[in-house]
């Protein structure tokens, strides 16, 4: 996480952190010229409703407040506005719309990490504080989990998100152990090379990125051990426990298909099956504790049976709900 340093100057009736994506404009603002009210746009921008708006002040006629007004009756108004100047005006336009206001010293700072693709923050107290999100998809083989995955990761690239694509088992040896079932090993033993492998994995590429701010997508993660060892009938409190000092994600997406298609699936395809998963019970036993998970709110789930535009058109949706982003607008096959 980045932190920088704000001074709150109209609250307004906000309790909770003010969270989202964050747009940086490097200029004045005239609300009468650059804003459109009725789209939430600002000129040379794009959308700003409902994010976080860092800009370096409003300029104009004493007609700004009320555009700013009028944006916050249609639902358009920013989340928050962080400016380096502070006027009569800029107050008015915050306390007109109820938009809480913020000073920042040097907007340079935080155009720095704007540029840098860090994009999501949140504002607590007197901290506009920069993070990283962790997106996980899970599923079954066959569920399309890396196409998704692709599709979010190109997304979030071409929307300017610092983004990264990576997936598990992350190790080579692991991934060959596991491909080849050269092994005898026990479903426990399994379990612990595969959240070895995954601390590992946490420690090389997903907590730098983080750190950084940037967004991490995930192609399986902590839910696969549980559903898939969890199916050769470990214990779901031992695994979980075994997960302890990992992070859960910000975002879990379950992309739920019937077994037998997902083989059906990976067969066109033609990708490798793991070999204690070539069992068709054992797989629906996976789905029931994916299931189980959804149910309990740990996963959203995602119809995979469908085609591969719908779901990553329901998952986009998932994901600019709970991360507070756009996504749509930087995929030409969601216009």
């Amino acid at each position: 996480m980045v932190d920088v340093r704000i001074t709150p100057i109209f609250r307004g009736d906000v309790t909770k952190p003010i969270c989202g994506e964050v747009v940086v404009y490097d200029n004045f603002v005239s609300p009468l010229g650059d804003l459109d009210s009725e789209g939430g746009y600002l000129r040379g921008v794009g959308t700003v409703a409902n994010k976080i708006v860092v800009i370096k002040g409003f300029t104009g006629s004493t007609v700004g407040p009320y555009v700013v007004y009028s944006m916050a009756k249609r639902g358009n108004a920013p989340k928050a506005l962080v400016t380096e100047v502070v006027d009569a005006s800029t107050v008015a336009s915050a306390v007109l719309a109820g938009v809480p206001l913020y000073k920042v010293d040097r907007l340079g700072t935080v155009l720095d990490l704007y540029k840098e693709g860090t994009r999501i923050a949140c504002i607590e107290g007197e901290t506009l504080r920069f993070r990283g999100a962790l997106i996980a998809i899970e599923g079954l083989d066959g569920a399309g989990k890396t196409s998704l995955a692709k599709a979010l990761h190109n997304a979030l690239l071409s929307c300017g998100f610092r983004a990264t694509y990576t997936y598990e088992p992350y190790s080579n040896a692991i991934r060959e152990i596991f491909e080849l079932g050269a092994l005898k090993l026990t479903p426990e033993v399994e379990a612990l090379l595969m959240v070895a492998d995954r601390y590992s994995h946490y420690a090389e590429v997903i907590e730098p990125e983080l750190s950084r701010g940037g967004i991490v997508i995930l192609d399986r993660y902590i839910y696969s051990t549980l559903a898939y060892q969890g199916s050769l009938g470990v214990d779901l409190e031992w695994l979980e426990s075994l997960h302890r000092y990992l992070p859960k994600p910000d975002v879990c997406i379950y992309l739920d298909v019937d077994p037998e298609l997902g083989l059906r699936r990976k067969e066109r395809a033609g990708s490798p099956r793991l070999k204690y998963f070539e069992s068709v019970e054992r797989l629906k036993k996976a789905r029931e504790i994916y299931l189980d998970l959804t149910s309990k709110g740990r996963m959203v789930l995602v119809d995979a049976s469908q085609d591969l535009p719908s779901v990553v058109r329901r998952a986009f949706e998932v994901v600019e709900r709970e991360l507070g982003i756009e996504l749509r607008k930087c995929y030409p096959e969601m216009q």
